[in-house]
């Protein structure tokens, strides 16, 4: 997969953000939203400053900008959120039901992969609204972010995901 010069522009916005809340001491993850080619805003994790499991780049993005996201989804806009981890289960639901057209992520996340979900499972309801997925844009730049962070972390579950990480080959 190639990616484009704009692509790799709003990654590098993405990978910002990723580095302003790695400093506050959350996981590196920023996300950005881009409708018809504009950015629109970027975001980042908050899940440990906000103590709270919802707080993720994308959620808190896509919470942000709902109403704007729905209505241009709904005139048939080109919607493309771009985050510096592929997105988990929840983030990816709601990309989906924000009829977000495209994801690129930079890392995969080695405990999810739900971009690889088979969309033939689900209803014609989820089918239709299911983004086109891309992969692997400035992936090492996020990876050496993410390892950073969870290498600088001293419990049980931290060093359990940072084994797993060590693993992502590129």
């Amino acid at each position: 997969m190639s990616f484009s010069k704009k692509d790799k522009e709003f990654m590098k916005i993405a990978i910002k953000e990723a580095k302003s809340t790695f400093k506050k001491g959350n996981f590196p993850i920023g996300a950005v939203l881009v409708i018809n080619g504009k950015l629109i805003g970027s975001e980042k994790n908050r899940l440990y400053s906000r103590k709270d499991w919802f707080s993720h780049a994308e959620n808190n993005l896509l919470q942000k900008y709902s109403k704007l996201i729905l209505k241009e989804s709904g005139k048939g806009s080109i919607t493309e959120l771009f985050t510096t981890l592929e997105p988990c289960l929840m983030c990816f639901g709601s990309s989906v039901l924000h009829g977000i057209s495209r994801i690129i992520f930079a890392c995969p996340d080695p405990y999810g992969g739900v971009t690889n979900l088979n969309k033939k499972m689900f209803t014609k309801f989820y089918r239709d609204r299911w983004p086109k997925i891309n992969g692997g844009l400035l992936k090492k730049e996020s990876h050496k972010l993410m390892m950073k962070f969870l290498g600088s972390k001293d419990t049980v579950d931290i060093k359990e995901i940072l084994e797993v990480y060590k693993k992502i080959k590129f």
